[in-house]
């Protein structure tokens, strides 16, 4: 049975993505044992505030890359409210802040991928602040679709060339790697919804990416 290079390379990649960040908070829960286990209980006090934080890191990372990577994210996010359980704890321990305003916006096309796609698109702009920052996001109702836009404000914002040509989806399969594979990821995603990723930088300090997904035909 032949099996599909293509389909492989990409789930190696981002795999790679995802033990990537992963490798962080299970490496401090495994210095916080290795803590415990050299000193005895006199390094309890600060060692089990460093296994309980990065232990709460990697189930939200996991939650978060469950929904955004998986097949079950395409069904199970109905609601802007699970996007937003999900991020904030994602978000929680990095040099982002998140902001999520108040929106109440009905979207009927979340059953066909909708909110999987903006869940991408939240560590895809956190990727253009390497120094951190601030991401907000809108959503608004159209008479097109639906049109999302995610903010990322920080020092010196910057979206890498392989990101911006891999969401063109102008690159080969081969060419992408582990830094790019999620902008291309995003790309398909976009795409199996009918739409594509715009990305607009400003001089200000702000990076602006957004896509506008049409309206399903009733």
């Amino acid at each position: 049975m032949m099996i599909d290079s293509i389909d492989m390379r990409l789930t190696g990649l981002l795999c790679s993505r995802l033990c990537h960040e992963l490798a962080g908070p299970v490496g401090a829960i495994n210095n916080g044992i290795e803590m415990i286990e050299e000193f005895d209980d006199s390094m309890l006090p600060d060692a089990l505030p460093l296994i309980g934080s990065s232990a709460k890191l990697v189930a939200a990372r996991i939650s978060f890359y469950r929904m955004a990577y998986g097949a079950a994210g395409t069904l199970a996010i109905m609601s802007l409210e699970d996007i937003k359980e999900l991020a904030i704890p994602y978000f929680a321990e990095s040099r982002i802040d998140l902001v999520w305003p108040a929106m109440d916006v009905s979207i009927p096309e979340f059953e066909n991928g909708w909110g999987r796609l903006v869940l991408n698109l939240l560590p895809l702009a956190a990727d253009t602040l390497p120094r951190g920052g601030t991401l907000s996001t809108s959503i608004e109702a159209q008479s097109a679709g639906i049109r999302i836009i995610v903010n990322a404000e920080g020092e010196a914002p910057r979206i890498a060339d392989e990101s911006c040509t891999a969401l063109s989806k102008s690159a080969s399969i081969d060419d992408l790697t582990p830094r790019s594979v999620h902008a291309y990821f995003v790309a398909c995603l976009s795409e199996n919804l009918q739409s594509s990723v715009d990305v607009d930088v400003n001089d200000s300090g702000r990076i602006q990416i957004a896509v506008t997904v049409p309206r399903l035909e009733q």
